[in-house]
């Protein structure tokens, strides 16, 4: 290994960041994935910054914030004494720095973390519910946040304060980086824009958060290092730690299809996306809370099924092994047609390896869950070995509410 492992970060670094990379024995390519263009037109933030009478102000990111500074140097202020909810540590900094008192943010550093906190803060007190929720937000802003509030009745509105370009980067010398840092899913994106993930490289490739990991972890079909905070400083601590034990050899990319991971008795299990899994499984949706607490969990089906399995270069959300069955729960962001080619790509592998894929929405769980029952079980039964005596299960407890009831674990 070099003395000095190079990386390839896709964004800007202040001299404070780059002082620290250099102190951190990190040689540092800055190579930015996208460009930020604040808005100019002021006049329909300020209307309804003063249509709001009682309001919540959300931030998802330092360029909100920043964005909300020029805000104000156009002559317009924000009462500082409105409550304040964002995500990560930095960007709680920035909104102390702008003058704001009231902000809280979640232990979860994602959207779906921040919509948790916000309406349990609801509903423990009910007065806020009457606040219209501002989102301080760019154009490429993720759905997850508005998806859950307006789930629970929450009143959002998205305001776009900065709109986010998506560069054609150089990749010329690839190759020579030991390392690629990524920081939004933007990022990603960008990079495969740029044909990246066609391009052969043995860098370890990191990720600030889940949610890039994620994005990441499906482009590239490679193990994804997730920085254990949101924060570039941590971020760039964790990845001289991981340069440091892992030296200059390639990493284990995900095989082809054929023999991918092991043989079939161990379905395909890769080992590199077990940290991932680990994150998705403590990131759930109500809708996979759901439906584990109520129908997968234990033996309540007659089967084991395994959450958030790593199937080749996929996770599956649930896994039974002994029938190969995989069962996906489709949320708000699956309807985009985008998300909805990855699906189908993604099912056509795993049919390749042998699978039998059942498919639901989140709404189907949540609001049909006897009729979701009924076709799992009866997918259950027809996939039985023959050989297989065991009884057909019984309906678990609690499923066969009538449509709009409470349901244990729902809410989790």
């Amino acid at each position: 290994m070099s003395t000095s492992p190079s990386i390839f970060i896709t964004r800007e670094l202040s001299a404070e960041q780059l002082a620290l990379a250099g102190d951190l024995n990190l040689h540092v390519v800055m190579k930015p994935a996208i460009n930020i263009e604040y808005r100019s037109d002021w006049l329909s933030v300020q209307t309804a910054v003063e249509q709001a009478d009682q309001s919540i102000f959300v931030f998802t990111s330092q360029n909100g914030v920043k964005a909300i500074d020029q805000f104000r140097r156009a002559g317009i202020d924000l009462p500082e004494d409105a409550p304040v909810y964002a995500v990560g540590s930095k960007t709680k900094e920035a909104l102390v720095e702008a003058g704001f008192r009231r902000i809280k943010i979640p232990d979860q550093q994602n959207g779906v973390g921040l919509a948790h906190l916000i309406i349990d803060d609801v509903l423990n007190d009910p007065a806020m519910k009457n606040r219209l929720i501002l989102h301080f937000c760019g154009n490429k802003r993720r759905d997850e946040l508005r998806h859950y509030l307006t789930e629970s009745d929450i009143t959002v509105k998205d305001i776009v304060v900065y709109k986010t370009e998506l560069n054609q980067i150089d990749l010329s010398d690839l190759d020579s980086f030991d390392g690629i840092l990524f920081y939004s899913p933007s990022s990603v994106q960008a990079f495969r824009h740029s044909g990246g993930f066609r391009l052969e490289n043995s860098a370890e490739l990191f990720a600030i958060g889940p949610t890039t990991a994620e994005e990441l972890s499906i482009e590239s079909g490679q193990h994804v290092h997730i920085s254990p905070q949101p924060d570039t400083e941590v971020f760039l601590k964790f990845v001289a730690r991981v340069l440091g034990e892992t030296g200059k050899e390639p990493i284990a990319k995900c095989p082809p299809l054929k023999g991918a991971m092991g043989d079939e008795n161990n379905l395909y299990y890769n080992k590199n996306l077990k940290n991932l899994a680990r994150n998705l499984r403590n990131d759930s949706t109500k809708a996979e809370i759901r439906l584990w607490s109520e129908l997968l969990r234990g033996k309540h089906t007659g089967y084991t099924f395994l959450r958030q399995r790593p199937v080749l270069n996929y996770i599956a959300d649930f896994l039974c092994k002994d029938l190969k069955l995989i069962i996906e729960l489709d949320g708000y962001s699956h309807e985009f047609e985008q998300q909805w080619k990855k699906d189908k790509e993604r099912q056509a592998e795993l049919e390749e390896a042998g699978f039998k894929i059942l498919r639901f929405t989140d709404d189907d769980v949540m609001n049909d869950l006897r009729n979701v029952e009924s076709e799992i079980l009866y997918w259950i039964k027809k996939l039985k070995p023959a050989e297989d005596n065991k009884p057909s299960p019984p309906s678990p407890k609690g499923i066969t509410r009538e449509k709009g009831e409470s349901s244990k674990g729902a809410g989790g």
